[in-house]
């Protein structure tokens, strides 16, 4: 889809989606002072979880330095042709009660995906059903006499949330995933904010002497993590359509910390 930016430029624009194989930590640089010391990057307003722009843009880029990767992603001398937007979390995994798992949503995510899709010039729709409250929109595969416990969560089923579970079936896979059908779930924005603090990994690290193989004194420290089947949107856009392949130049990418104990794998899904 084409874009009118400054000065009166095309620019091409697409929908994609990230879909975390393994924990990812987009970490922020730095310690949080709390109980974590190493947190997950988050939206400031919203306490969501999100991958910044910068970290994807340079694991793309791959330490590429030559005249074609600096015209795409920019250099110290100009302005790359190909921007990205942060990746916001859309999917976020929860323990269920019943189904093993489900991957919940709320509507402000929805709603903001939706508003930013149509900023840029994108003719995506998706379902926009309301939920507030202690009530869902759920799948079957979670469903346990109509309610659905999410870790220390009851809610009650609403409905079914079949229609929206396929429409973003269809962005991310391009077809009606029946595992996606099954376990999607549509919370209140209040329930998704509160899975948002507390329902992410926290994984406990240690150093160890090199002699002893003890831990070293002090070298206990705890690291956040996004868990495996989150799935996050992001928007891309370029001067020249062909960029775009960038984004599926390999199988899959790895973001943020921990990459030799195999953290932080993802793939890209969709590209509308």
């Amino acid at each position: 889809m084409a874009l009118l930016c400054g000065g009166w430029e095309v620019m091409q624009t697409k929908a994609f989606f990230l879909q975390a194989l393994t924990p990812v930590h987009p970490g922020t640089g730095q310690t949080s002072g709390s109980v974590i010391d190493l947190p997950v990057a988050r939206e400031a307003a919203t306490g969501f979880p999100l991958i910044p722009a910068s970290s994807l843009k340079g694991v793309l880029r791959d330490g590429r330095a030559d005249e074609a990767a600096n015209k795409i992603f920019g250099s110290l001398e100009q302005m790359g042709e190909l921007t990205l937007t942060d990746a916001r979390l859309l999917l976020l995994p929860v323990r269920s009660y019943a189904g093993t798992f489900a991957l919940i949503t709320c509507p402000l995510v929805l709603q903001r995906w939706q508003r930013d899709a149509e900023a840029l010039g994108l003719s995506l729709k998706l379902p926009q059903p309301g939920i507030t409250g202690e009530e869902a929109l759920a799948g079957s595969a979670i469903q346990y006499n109509n309610r659905v416990i999410l870790e220390d969560i009851d809610l009650k089923v609403k409905g079914s949330s079949e229609a929206l579970a396929k429409a973003i079936s269809g962005l991310l896979f391009g077809k009606e995933e029946p595992d996606m059908i099954e376990r999607l779930a549509l919370v209140s924005n209040d329930v998704f904010s509160y899975f948002c603090q507390t329902g992410l990994e926290v994984i406990a690290r240690v150093r160890l002497e090199s002699a002893s193989k003890t831990v070293a004194s002090g070298a206990l420290w705890y690291e956040e993590a996004i868990p495996a089947e989150a799935v996050f949107s992001c928007f891309a856009l370029a001067k020249d359509a062909a960029h775009f392949a960038e984004l599926h130049r390999r199988p899959y990418l790895q973001i943020g910390g921990e990459a030799s104990v195999g953290r932080g794998l993802l793939r890209v899904l969709g590209g509308v």
